[in-house]
Formats: C-alpha cells, structure tokens, sequence
C-alpha cells in the first residue's frame, strides 16, 4: 500500500502549495504588514538593524525589503513570495528530517495536515515572519537533537543558525529554540563531555543572538520592555486560540485534534520515551512562557496563536501519528480514510469561506482575528448600514472584469470595509493615495515620489490627476470613514474639498450617494 500513501503525499503537496498561491498576487498590504514599510521609508538598513521600535517589523525581513527599495524593486509580489515559499518548504522539509522517527503513513498525514491547517496557510501568504519561524523552529528542534544523538558537527551547526535566525526574525521564537538545549543541558548534567558541547553549542548561540538583538534591545530598552508585561491570556482566549491551532470554529474538532495528539503522543512513547518527553517538555513550556510574558494584545485570539505556531507542526505530527494509528489495521484503504479525514478537518475550517475569487483581503481580521464569526467582534462590531447599491450593481457583471480604485484608506482592518464590500461586487481593487493632493499621509500612504516602492495594487491621486488610470475601470472616492466600532474617532482626509480636481479631470460622478461618489475612468 506504500504506492497509496505516496500519491497522497503528491496531493497534500499539490493542495498545499495551491493554498499558498492562490490569489497571493492580488493580496493588499493590511495591518502588521504595513510596520516593516513604515520603517524602511523612515531608516535606512543600519537604523533598522539598531533599532527595535514600538511597532513590531522584522528587523531581517525590513532590511531585505529596505534593499529591496532601494533598487526599484520593492512590491507587494517580492514581498509575499519568499514567505509562500518558507510555507510550502514546510510541507517537505518536515517530514524529510522526522523520516527517522516516523513511518511514511505518519509522515504523509502530517503533510497533508499541514498542507490545509488555516493558520499556516494564512501565515506564508503574508508579509510577516512566521511562516519563516515555524519552518527554522522545526529545523532547530530536529537538529539539536539529532546533534545529542550522533555528536554531527552540521546538526549541532544547523541548531545554532537555525535558532539564532529564528530569533533574529521574531524574538517571541526563543522560548521554543532554546528549550532543547536547556532540556539536554539538563540531562548532560551526570556526563561532563556532553554538558561541554553544551556549554559550547549555548556559547556560540548566545553569541549570535547577543550580537543580532543586543544593538537594538539595548538602544530601545524602554520599548522593548514596554510590550512585556502589559496584557494577560485568559481561559477563554486561550480555548479561542487553541481553536485556531487546530484550524475550525468547531469545539469537536479541536476535541479531535487533541485527542488524536495524545494517541499519537503515546504511540511515540511506546517506541522512543525521550523523543516523546523532548517533544513534549520543549513546546508545553515554550507555550507556558509565551503565555506568562504578558505580551501587548496576548488575550487576543490570533496573537497568542500565531505565537505558538512554532509548535503547531509538532501537535499535527502527533495527531498524524494518531490517526495512522487507527487506521493500520485496515492498511488497503487507510490511505483513504485519512484522506477523506484531512477533507473534512479542511471543510469544517475557515478557509472555504474565504476563498471566493477575488478575495484581495486574506489578511483581513474579519476572516483571521477568530474563526468563528459569532466571537469575532471583527464581524459582530461592524457599521449596519447596508453595503452602497453601487458594489450590489456591480455583483451582475463577471467576476475580476472590472477594477475599481477605492480611496482613500485606512490600513487597519477595523477601518476597512473592502473586504466586506469585495465579497459582494467581486471584482478587482486598488488603493487610492490621496498623498499629496489631499494632505500629506504617511501611516498607510506614500507619494508618488517614492519611487522604490512598486506596489501593483496601490494608485496615487496625484498620478490620476494626470490621466494615468492604472488600468481601472471607476474611481471610488469615500467621503466619510467606515468604522469598526461605528463610534470610533479617526482621522480622514477632506475629500470634500477634493473633489472639484477629481470633477475637472474626470466629469461628474456616474453614481453617488451621501458617503461616496464614483467616477468612470474608462471612457
């Protein structure tokens, strides 16, 4: 039956990739992405790397996107791509270094487990570091232990860049990256040849990661800190992030991922005790002390979940594990079984709601703060004015056969109705920049004379002035802000006061309404 569980490895890596790459060109820049293109507009590559900064970026990732910009290169497409690409590595990296500890049916499962979990899917199609941290995580946890085993120099080299990488991308990692050279520090402790390649091993990561995080922990101390400390996790938004590791909305089946874990936990224990108490002992405390560091905004759903996702492909390993388990008896058509399993985690998920073409706004906290809309005050909190008729009227013609410019914006997802207003009219979105015609913007805007920046989906007013369309088909100019709460205070450009520039190169509007008007670029 061997022949079966290979083509459904081909499967879960064809599905999984498919998930990684669908629409990942047409994704908008939103929330968090935006932190590492503030910065590199404010600092160049040596203020990025001295510097922290309250607001989270990636001080690797802001310098690869820092150098990026400063060769005309720098898009929302090289922004996205290497992150897709760490995401699918995953599906084939994993389960080629646990070969030596887990049969192909496991192994084959836990891609296929890993091909549609939501949570990772949506981390490699985004501008941010997770989906390179779970990946480093596994190298890291694989290595050092494959190091205390055989004494291999390129393992215990690979932990070392590993772990410092992971930190160095995004300092919430450490827990889980240090955690096995504390847990065989611990053990080398009755054997003084092993606790010296321990102590070497530590030196020289503790040297890495002194000399990538100590300039900017040390310059912005102050902020470091202040991000500690400051929130709590609960019972509750840890069931709801718990819900988001095992990918559904559904009580059931985090109930079934947990449970299927801790078979597949006692399956390795029957055949190799310290594999199963390393795993184990390294992410129950990482997750502990993630949890106990009080992070800014750790009660929310996602945060505390995207934390723990470097420990995620550890808990799908042992559920892989647990579902060959029950299955090995019937070997003709397991292959099946756990096909049609992984089916239906992946039905019962978030992700068919999500994928209707177009959909620009993956990242969108109506979809990715909590899976169950009822809990996701994204969705309960929402204006309840109707969506215009204008986006209804556009909903008759084909899907992505017109493309509208929406300005201007706000880049937070409480602030952003374009999701909603897309899954109505279905059809293709830019971002206006109103900068400077309308005022001089710099959270979530840039002018036009920021030429290493090449966005695809963004447009500038000031550049529409001029007759350039970008190719759309409407102009759609937001008078006043949509607001998540309604009652909400933020800032919005005078777009009134706009509006006579916009009549002079385009006409009047061919649709308006009190909060917007719409102008035909397309003659």
């Amino acid at each position: 039956m061997q022949a079966g569980w290979l083509l459904l490895g081909a499967l879960a890596l064809a599905a999984g990739t498919g998930l990684r790459v669908w629409q990942l060109d047409g994704q908008i820049l939103i929330d968090d992405e935006w932190h590492a293109v503030h910065r590199l507009l404010a600092a160049d590559v040596s203020q990025i790397v001295t510097r922290l900064g309250y607001a989270d970026y990636s001080i690797p990732l802001t310098v690869a996107f820092r150098v990026l910009y400063d060769y005309g290169m720098l898009s929302e497409r090289w922004m996205h791509i290497p992150a897709a690409c760490a995401g699918i590595a995953l599906l084939l990296v994993g389960p080629w270094l646990a070969r030596r500890w887990f049969s192909l049916p496991a192994l084959v499962t836990w891609m296929a487990l890993l091909a549609i979990s939501p949570l990772l899917v949506y981390h490699s199609m985004v501008a941010r570091p997770y989906a390179f941290t779970v990946l480093l995580t596994l190298i890291s946890i694989v290595a050092l232990r494959r190091w205390w085993q055989d004494g291999s120099r390129p393992a215990a080299a690979a932990y070392v860049v590993s772990t410092c990488l992971a930190g160095y991308l995004h300092a919430v990692t450490l827990p889980f990256v240090l955690m096995p050279l504390a847990y065989y520090g611990i053990a080398a402790l009755r054997d003084r040849r092993r606790l010296a390649g321990c102590i070497v091993v530590g030196l020289i990561t503790a040297l890495l990661i002194a000399v990538t995080l100590g300039p900017p922990v040390i310059n912005d101390w102050q902020q470091f800190t202040a991000k500690a400390g400051k929130d709590h996790v609960t019972v509750e938004s840890v069931y709801r992030s718990w819900l988001m590791l095992a990918g559904s909305q559904y009580a059931a089946v985090l109930a079934a991922i947990v449970a299927l874990a801790a078979y597949g936990w006692w399956r390795v224990r029957q055949r190799d005790r310290d594999l199963a108490r390393y795993l184990l002992v390294i992410n129950g405390v990482a997750s502990i002390a993630v949890a106990l560091s009080g992070a800014t905004w750790i009660f929310h759903p996602l945060v505390y979940a995207r934390y723990l996702i470097p420990g995620l492909p550890f808990l799908l390993l042992f559920a892989a594990e647990g579902m060959v388990g029950l299955v090995e008896h019937v070997p003709r058509v397991a292959p099946l079984i756990v096909a049609a399993g992984v089916a239906l985690l992946y039905f019962l998920g978030p992700m068919p709601a999500i994928a209707y073409y177009p959909n620009q706004f993956w990242g969108h906290l109506r979809f990715q703060y909590d899976y169950d809309p009822r809990e996701n005050p994204y969705v309960t909190q929402i204006p309840k004015e109707p969506v215009p008729a204008f986006y209804r009227e556009l909903a008759a013609r084909p899907p992505a056969s017109l493309k509208l410019i929406e300005m201007p914006w706000r880049l937070e997802s409480n602030f952003n109705p374009h999701a909603w207003y897309q899954e109505v009219h279905r059809q293709r979105v830019m971002i206006g920049l109103v900068t400077p015609v309308c005022g001089t913007w710099s959270f979530g805007e840039y002018p036009e004379t920021r030429t290493g920046l090449r966005m695809r989906h963004f447009a500038h007013l000031s550049a529409l002035l001029r007759g350039e369309t970008y190719g759309a088909d409407y102009l759609v100019v937001h008078l006043k802000p949509w607001k998540t709460p309604p009652e909400e205070e933020i800032e919005w450009p005078d777009m009134p006061a706009c509006l006579p520039q916009i009549e002079a190169r385009y006409g009047a509007p061919v649709w308006r309404d009190d909060g917007m008007r719409v102008y035909r670029l397309k003659r």
